[in-house]
């Protein structure tokens, strides 16, 4: 079949992480035989025409200013927490251009089925987009609209008109499917977790490893000997860092040479190193700040410890299924998360990963202390993610689990 996909967000290049979980269901789906179009608005980091991929990229234009284009790539929202003002702005130009857009291609490219990416701002864009046009379309969740509606009274009426509209929808945890059902009446959810790159993200020989550890501590001036500890993402609110630069304190009394590394950049950069050189552990906390996706499967074979502390942010917002995680575990290094949401759901058992209350500084310290002190217990949990990984968190799973929702939809 051939499947539109409308995204905000996606990677702008090979290497950048943006919505990196959405370029590999186009790619996963195009790897099963399908036609796979990827429809974003304009940016001038965005690149088309890439090596080895098979889904094929379009772009619209929305702004009437080269400089000025908010809209998508994790723009719109101000540390995730409020929308910018411009994003604003841009809202109804954008909506008209994509919405546009989506009925170019319907009628250029034999589209069967519609896939909109993220309930708000695209699912009413989409269903405006159809109206009138025998094309189901299945809405999938990600996070931060779902967020937006429960926080606007418009928003949440644009999310239930968007959801009378489509035929399905997913999400990527069962809590964003519970409140994404809770906006209003409209299909039920299904529960689609995302997938993992196994094949790209996994364990390294020994061998291997010691060079790779070299390596990275030659580059940014570690500790080959010590123990690493990893974290990756957005430096905003909801990623939890914060209490994790809190427990390095704690854990660095009975693990001395335990490092913290932080790969990603946002807006809070200097409030984290600040953070850091206040609790005393400014020389063992290492912001690396944005590094190419290519390049994380290093990192995480090379690290003792995969952390992915997620919390709700100050406005409520918080991470459907963060990809840090499944890439921690499909990579066979052990991983302390928080027992919140998607990873609940991937590792609610305790066997894969260590799971902790999210915001609670003292029990992630104990959960890396007890794992950095205890080789044979971070080598069993570490087996037992890859494990996961390799069985059920393959991507080829997840499109398979999509095609099986757009089959659906097309026989209603």
């Amino acid at each position: 079949m051939n499947i539109l996909h409308l995204a905000t967000t996606y990677p702008l290049f090979a290497g950048d992480s943006n919505a990196v979980f959405v370029e590999n269901l186009a790619e996963a789906l195009a790897a099963r035989g399908h036609g796979v179009h990827v429809l974003l608005p304009w940016h001038p980091d965005l690149r088309l025409d890439r090596e080895g991929r098979r889904a094929h990229l379009y772009a619209f234009r929305y702004s009437p200013f080269p400089r000025w284009h908010p809209w998508g790539y994790a723009q719109a929202l101000t540390a995730d927490k409020s929308l910018r003002w411009d994003a604003y702005l841009a809202a109804p130009l954008a909506a008209i251009s994509s919405a546009l857009a989506v009925r170019r291609m319907l009628r250029t490219t034999s589209i069967d089925i519609v896939n909109t990416h993220w309930i708000l701002p695209n699912g009413p864009i989409t269903g405006l987009a159809l109206t009138g046009k025998a094309c189901p379309n299945i809405i999938s969740c990600h996070g931060s609209g779902v967020f937006l509606a429960e926080r606007h009274g418009w928003a949440a009426a644009a999310a239930r008109w968007a959801l009378k509209r489509c035929a399905k929808v997913t999400a990527c945890s069962q809590d964003l499917a519970q409140r994404a059902e809770s906006l209003g009446p409209g299909p039920g959810v299904e529960w689609i977790p995302y997938g993992v790159d196994t094949d790209t993200f996994g364990p390294l020989e020994a061998q291997e490893l010691q060079a790779t550890r070299r390596s990275i501590a030659d580059r940014h001036g570690l500790d080959a000997e010590g123990q690493w500890i990893l974290a990756v993402g957005r430096l905003v609110h909801k990623k939890g860092f914060d209490h994790l630069v809190a427990a390095l304190a704690t854990v660095r009394q009975t693990a001395p040479s335990a490092e913290l590394l932080i790969i990603g950049d946002g807006p809070l950069d200097d409030s984290l190193r600040q953070q850091a050189q206040e609790a005393g552990v400014s020389g063992a906390t290492h912001l690396l700040g944005a590094l190419s996706h290519d390049l994380l499967p290093a990192y995480y074979a090379a690290a003792d410890l995969v952390a992915v502390p997620s919390v709700h942010g100050p406005a409520g917002n918080v991470d459907g299924l963060p990809n840090t995680f499944l890439e921690g575990l499909a990579s066979g290094t052990a991983v302390v998360a928080s027992r919140i949401a998607g990873m609940l759901d991937v590792a609610g058992d305790g066997k894969t990963a260590l799971l902790v209350p999210e915001g609670d500084a003292e029990a992630l310290a104990a959960a890396l202390a007890e794992l950095l002190a205890d080789g044979g217990r971070r080598r069993q949990r570490g087996d037992a993610g890859r494990q996961l990984a390799m069985n059920r968190m393959g991507w080829d799973q997840a499109a398979a689990h999509f095609e099986s929702v757009y089959h659906e939809a097309l026989k209603k």
